[in-house]
């Protein structure tokens, strides 16, 4: 039995298309998946979680939801204390062209630098107060944010301690903010901390400090869970398919090169 060093050769552009069609998108569907499930845990669980006010409170009370002002603070991030920023996250993107093709779609926006910011606050609810430490909270659930001016960014990047030498290049900016006199909405488990009872990251809980009010939260959670869930079906159906016309392209190259045909 000879082999055919033509037919052996042409397992490698199957392999290749295999790898590049199936399996990569594969990959992603599967990162898009878990992304899915751990929006949908983010929804049950703020939707299980009770409604109650600030004078309610206490330790033990497990993942709980409130809705409240942000309390003038006097030692802020930035500003007067009625209207403190409590809370700076800024997002700095790079358009990078990856391919000179015309037909090459590896270029777009990357990002290039994003750094938070925060301080604790206390939450008025109107039957009292307690303090919240937006640190680690939910980064998907702070709205949209807004296309900063050139002196926004300025200003930002100096509270961030960032140096403006290193924007260079054709970038983009995004900026969230959250300051006193903003009501906002409050998903966490409150415990007692050195201000006394306060509401903070808990390792694997839900933590949300939203400008998003209402059911607005629940409709944001359903539309990135639904989202993330399609684009697993558009990108694990087509890539099953390239996976295994590749792999069958690869195996009957080699039958074909072992028969020496």
């Amino acid at each position: 039995m000879t082999t055919n060093p033509e037919s052996l050769f042409a397992i490698i552009p199957w392999l290749g298309g295999a790898c590049f069609c199936g399996f990569l998108p594969l990959c992603f569907a599967a990162i898009l998946f878990f992304t899915s499930r751990k929006r949908g845990q983010v929804g049950s669980a703020v939707s299980t979680a009770p409604k109650t006010t600030i004078a309610a409170l206490g330790t033990g009370s497990g993942l709980v939801r409130m809705q409240g002002k942000i309390a003038p603070l006097a030692n802020g991030i930035d500003g007067a204390p009625e209207n403190a920023l409590v809370y700076l996250r800024l997002k700095i993107e790079i358009y990078e062209v990856v391919s000179s093709s015309p037909s090459s779609n590896s270029s777009g926006w990357k990002d290039l630098k994003i750094k938070v910011h925060s301080v604790p606050f206390q939450l008025d609810d109107g039957s009292g107060v307690v303090w919240v430490n937006p640190e680690g909270l939910d980064n998907q659930l702070i709205g949209n944010g807004i296309t900063p001016t050139d002196e926004q960014v300025g200003t930002a990047c100096t509270l961030l301690g960032m140096s403006r030498d290193m924007l260079h290049g054709h970038l983009r900016f995004t900026l969230w903010e959250l300051r006193a006199g903003q009501t906002v909405t409050v998903v966490g488990s409150p415990s007692e901390g050195q201000n006394g009872l306060e509401i903070a990251k808990t390792q694997g809980q839900t933590f949300i400090v939203s400008p998003l009010l209402g059911q607005a939260v629940d409709a944001s959670i359903s539309s990135q869970t639904k989202k993330s869930q399609v684009w697993t079906l558009l990108l694990s159906i087509p890539g099953a398919l390239f996976l295994l016309c590749g792999l069958g392209g690869a195996l009957y190259s080699l039958v074909t090169a072992l028969m020496g045909k």
